[in-house]
């Protein structure tokens, strides 16, 4: 069995927010479709953004947009949580960005990959976003095999790049145990698995401006750039350390709480 060398191994860190679906988007909204807040159903924060399609939504409809105004031409992906009632294909919805109103005009499209029914998934496009310095609107399309009726979430969209000159990272992976010993144990002690969690760190070389610690970000570490090679989800940056060498290296390193769910890292 061959060994994976981690050379080609990165962390991508959600460090610019484009819309945190706190809210129901209102700058458009079809209208086969009704949007919310869901408040019981979510990722980060509070809540998501729901979208209830009618049977008569159809493909190449924009289903709702959201008005943002950021500038995101530094960027090169996008990382969101997503969630469909019924199964979707990669490539049948897509998050646009747009420099017009409504999604309006050319804007940077970001093909979903596929989703199973009723399942959150975190993910991450790559897109090119090198025009957009004036981002004002963000939404979320349907493109090909038209479901009829059905319901869509997102939440949290953050633009993402690179963490630069990052060469290290770990992750942590645990499960809590309750002692579950009685007296049938015969004088053996026994524990079930209860709740699990994650968190880990990452170090490498300044280059550019630090991460910001205290908030909520998505968080990807890729073992390699093979597309299924990397864990995903939601994390808190805790922690921050620089130092400095008598050689003249400046050195960061940074810890993170995960929240919620871990995507693991396939063959």
């Amino acid at each position: 069995m061959s060994r994976l060398a981690g050379y080609g191994g990165a962390v991508y860190v959600g460090t610019q927010v484009v819309e945190n679906c706190e809210d129901a988007w209102n700058e458009l909204v079809d209208g086969d479709v009704t949007a919310s807040l869901d408040t019981t159903d979510y990722q980060v924060g509070s809540g998501s953004a729901k979208f209830v399609c009618a049977a008569g939504i159809a493909n190449g409809d924009i289903i709702a947009t959201e008005e943002i105004a950021l500038n995101l031409s530094s960027y090169t992906e996008i990382l969101f949580w997503i969630k469909s009632s019924v199964g979707v294909a990669a490539g049948d919805l897509a998050v646009l960005i747009s420099e017009t109103a409504q999604c309006g005009g050319s804007p940077v499209t970001f093909s979903v990959p596929a989703l199973t029914a009723n399942v959150w998934k975190l993910c991450k496009v790559t897109g090119t976003m090198s025009g957009l310095d004036t981002a004002i609107s963000v939404g979320l399309k349907l493109v090909a095999n038209d479901p009829g009726a059905f319901n869509v979430w997102i939440d949290h969209i953050s633009a993402s790049a690179t963490t630069a000159g990052v060469k290290s990272w770990t992750l942590d992976k645990t499960m809590e145990v309750a002692d579950t010993t009685g007296f049938d144990s015969s004088g053996h002690r026994t524990f079930s698995p209860t709740v699990d969690q994650w968190s880990g760190s990452f170090e490498g070389y300044k280059d550019g401006t630090p991460l910001t610690i205290g908030t909520m970000v998505l968080i990807e570490l890729q073992e390699s750039s093979t597309i299924t090679q990397q864990y995903r989800g939601s994390a808190v940056l805790t922690s921050v350390h620089p130092s400095v060498s008598v050689d003249g290296l400046v050195l960061y390193s940074y810890d993170f709480q995960g929240s919620g769910a871990l995507e693991y890292a396939s063959a």
